[in-house]
């Protein structure tokens, strides 16, 4: 039975469980995933917010290797005054 997570992800902490870098790792956060779990996308380490996680690989798989597109949409808040 696959099993389904939705994160925030904080600021400064990459969406992934390993790392040859000295990052924080979702395996950092106090929760005990299941082996296998993985992030559906990904957020950027300056990112926050919600993030998918998954032990379903089919999904995964999907989303970026299937043959039909998908729309994605973003909301975005920034810091400072964008440009033209």
């Amino acid at each position: 039975m696959h099993r389904y997570f939705l994160i925030n992800k904080p600021y400064n902490m990459v969406s992934q469980f390993t790392s040859p870098d000295k990052v924080r790792l979702l395996g950092d956060l106090n929760y005990p995933f299941p082996k296998g779990t993985h992030a559906i996308g990904r957020l950027d380490n300056e990112s926050e917010g919600l993030l998918i996680l998954t032990t379903n690989k089919k999904i995964t798989r999907l989303m970026y290797s299937g043959e039909k597109n998908h729309l994605r949409t973003y909301l975005v808040m920034v810091q400072n005054v964008v440009s033209a």
